[in-house]
């Protein structure tokens, strides 16, 4: 077996980036093509706004596991590299220190003069420990704390892990932003598919708009960032799933709470 390599995702490899998020027979899904191809979108524009910003593991010329970020920084002045995604798809490679490569990569290059920081290094790393592992596979919040992670912020799934003992994150509050509701929206569901770092989070907002549009017996209209770019930017440039006009709080991931909040329309 060849040693896992780990190298920072440039336009020649964001495809594969995209690629190794999608799911077992996503080649045969028209969705998953779709969700791919908006995140291999989102990843050129991440990196003309960022530069390096992801790194990918391989083995050989495969690739096997993945990790994005981005920069943060609090009132005070520190500066975070932010993990959104860190991800090993096959279960079959699970268990064997490929996250933990990626992690190490992350750090490693955060603890150099980066652009990020004004050429400074970054005083620390943070993560969402979010919950759902499958069977056999290590929790993210497992796999951070092992790795030096601590709570941070009174949220239970922020992880920090500061490069220095003295230093403090206060984690910048996340804004609130809501897609532009416009005429046509009014009378129909309005799924609002931008180029998404997750082509899983993509492929749920089409079914929930599929799902909802069922459920409520009216028409559905996707508007695709990648194929519809001025409908998209006329809506504000956000992802998100409107219902005549109103924007869904949750999604399939959140059946019941959705099925609750249908009925309350």
């Amino acid at each position: 077996m060849s040693a896992t390599r780990i190298l920072p995702v440039g336009v020649r490899n964001a495809g594969d980036l995209a690629t190794i998020c999608a799911g077992e027979g996503a080649k045969s899904d028209p969705l998953w093509e779709r969700a791919t191809k908006a995140k291999r979108q989102w990843a050129r524009d991440r990196l003309t706004e960022l530069g390096t910003f992801a790194w990918v593991a391989y083995n050989g010329a495969d690739p096997i596991g993945m990790i994005q970020c981005h920069p943060d920084r609090d009132p005070m002045g520190v500066g975070v590299a932010v993990i959104d995604c860190i991800w090993v798809p096959k279960k079959s490679r699970w268990g064997r220190g490929i996250g933990s490569k990626l992690l190490a990569e992350v750090e490693t290059t955060m603890q150099r003069q980066h652009r990020w920081f004004e050429g400074k290094p970054a005083d620390g790393i943070a993560a969402m420990a979010f919950h759902g592992e499958a069977e056999g596979q290590q929790s993210a919040e497992s796999f951070y704390l092992h790795h030096g992670f601590v709570r941070v912020g009174g949220d239970p799934d922020l992880m920090f892990k500061p490069f220095q003992p003295d230093i403090v994150w206060t984690p910048t509050p996340r804004a609130v932003v809501t897609p532009t509701s416009l005429p046509d929206d009014q009378a129909r569901v309005t799924v609002l598919l931008g180029p998404l770092s997750c082509p899983f989070q993509y492929r749920i907002l089409s079914q929930t708009g599929t799902y909802v549009g069922e459920k409520l017996g009216m028409t559905v209209t996707e508007v695709d960032a990648v194929s519809d770019p001025e409908g998209y930017l006329a809506h504000g440039g956000l992802s998100g799933i409107l219902v005549g006009g109103r924007q869904l709080r949750y999604d399939l991931l959140q059946h019941e709470k959705l099925d609750k909040e249908l009925s309350g329309l």
